[in-house]
């Protein structure tokens, strides 16, 4: 007999933890601007005869923006590597003390180190990695971090069942100006799963349908997916779908079918997850614990 499996309660669930990837300078696309930049310069000096040095002083400045501009992606990224780095060893009770304990002797108002924190807050306690996300101006972070620090907020927002919160921070995601796909898949199953929940499992859908939940690319984000085509199944009313959705998340982990079992959850929706888990060869104990049937 398999060892029991507990259900977390959901309102307590920690959320996914978030898959940090190191960022990295793309060179051959520096090249590529760099080869576009001389041939700009050469063009200029052989103008000059025509156009008097207008041309070399327009490049001029072209040329001091783009630098200024790559120096601050340098930093960026920079910054970026070293917190990734320190979330890399927060893999226990211990590391992520430890990850805490370096990240506050960092600027506390930097939204990269804020965003940081609340990552690893939220594999403990997702309220309070709410309130550290809330406490960011994120009009004033850089363009690439505004939407992570949004789809983590909607998705901490959506682990204690707060849809309706999720949903104004939901709306301000722009999936057309993040470039990383797995980051971008993230975002677009936290958008789906909070508009599933609030009245919109329409738009929930046509986004589903760009990321697939089997795409072996995207396998770490898959729970995520399934947990957004269960909400968004489900109020469509497809429940055969839904329940295909969740048979996946069994298979995965029964774990994931904690958040559709709350009491606060449709009666029916929650029918679906003891029919998924039964199948699955689990039976419901007390206090959401399960055994492996024989």
């Amino acid at each position: 007999m398999a060892k029991p499996k507990k259900i977390p309660a959901p309102n307590q669930a920690a959320a996914q933890p978030v898959q940090v990837e190191k960022p990295g300078l793309k060179w051959k696309v520096i090249a590529q601007i760099g080869a576009g930049f001389a041939i700009l310069w050469v063009t200029a000096a052989m103008t000059t005869p025509y156009i008097s040095y207008w041309g070399v002083g327009v490049v001029g400045v072209l040329t001091l923006v783009a630098a200024g501009f790559g120096i601050y992606l340098w930093q960026l990224t920079r910054k970026t590597s070293a917190i990734a780095q320190i979330l890399q060893g927060a893999t226990d009770a211990d590391g992520r003390k430890a990850a805490l304990e370096k990240l506050a002797s960092g600027d506390a108002k930097d939204a990269l180190n804020a965003l940081a924190t609340a990552q690893i807050q939220a594999q403990e306690d997702p309220n309070k990695a709410i309130e550290t996300l809330v406490a960011i101006d994120v009009e004033k972070a850089p363009a690439t971090v505004q939407d992570e620090i949004r789809a983590m907020l909607a998705l901490l927002y959506l682990a204690v069942n707060k849809p309706r919160e999720a949903r104004p921070v939901a709306d301000k995601i722009r999936l057309d100006r993040q470039s990383n796909p797995k980051a971008k898949a993230m975002a677009a199953a936290v958008i789906a799963e909070t508009f599933a929940r609030t009245g919109k499992p329409d738009e929930a859908r046509v986004l589903l349908e760009t990321y697939q939940a089997d795409d072996a690319s995207l396998a770490e984000l898959r729970p995520a997916l399934l947990r957004a085509q269960v909400w968004t199944y489900f109020a469509l009313t497809k429940r055969g779908l839904a329940r295909k959705a969740m048979d996946g998340l069994v298979a995965l982990d029964p774990n994931h079918l904690g958040p559709f079992m709350d009491p606060k959850a449709s009666p029916d929706l929650q029918k679906i997850a003891l029919s998924a888990l039964e199948a699955g060869g689990y039976q419901m104990r007390p206090k959401t614990k399960m055994r492996m049937s024989r």
